[in-house]
């Protein structure tokens, strides 16, 4: 998976900077719709987060929830462990490099926020693969990013060119990802989720309740 450098981008490297330009941008009550409207999680769900950064979207589940995260940043994932100790588990991978623990079947919910646009085609097919594996039969894969499209403001279309994720896709490329692995799947193309212009792109997708 590649990752770009520049000043910016490896300040964000930063835990704090990461969560405090989360705080300015908005992030707080975005998070919290999503959640809310489209994750939908409930009491006694196990979830999966994929890119879980330092946990930050533990802090709005309910406290039923069983909870694992993975990133590939080791400072993100210290500052999980140091914040979330006892409410949740943190592992230091990158795509490709997954516990095994974590595709065992047993989870209820898989999430990728803001994740898929930081992964090629080919790591992103990766992902999607151990999401299902992941996932028990019903499970249910989430997504959310960054996305271009027709009529895009400018100014998003800009912010979405400036993001750190290379592989900011329109809402088609992404729906197309998603539908070699998932049999059911709603999407959602969102320009108000914060204060300032930009579009995201939502993806709640289920593995059949059929297969085993």
């Amino acid at each position: 998976m590649a990752h770009h450098a520049g000043g910016a981008h490896r300040l964000l490297d930063r835990p704090r900077a990461y969560d405090r330009l989360q705080r300015l941008l908005g992030g707080r009550a975005a998070r919290r719709r999503l959640i809310a409207e489209f994750l939908r999680p409930w009491d006694g769900a196990k979830l999966l987060d994929a890119g879980c950064g330092t946990g930050l979207l533990l802090e709005y589940l309910p406290s039923g929830v069983e909870y694992v995260g993975f990133d590939f940043n080791p400072r993100y994932i210290e500052e999980a462990r140091k914040r979330h100790a006892g409410r949740g588990t943190f592992y230091c991978a990158a795509v490709g490099t997954e516990p095994d623990t974590i595709a065992d079947g047993s989870f209820d919910l898989f999430v990728a926020k803001s994740f898929l646009h930081h992964l090629d085609d080919a790591d992103a097919h990766h992902l999607l693969a151990t999401a299902r594996r992941a996932l028990r039969p019903g499970g249910i894969f989430f997504s959310s990013d960054a996305v271009r499209h027709e009529g895009q403001a400018l100014i998003a279309r800009i912010l979405a060119a400036l993001d750190r994720g290379r592989n900011v896709r329109t809402s088609e490329e992404y729906a197309a990802l998603v539908a070699e692995h998932f049999e059911t799947m709603e999407t959602w193309l969102l320009t108000d989720l914060l204060p300032i212009p930009y579009s995201h792109f939502v993806v709640r997708a289920e593995k059949s309740a059929l297969l085993r």
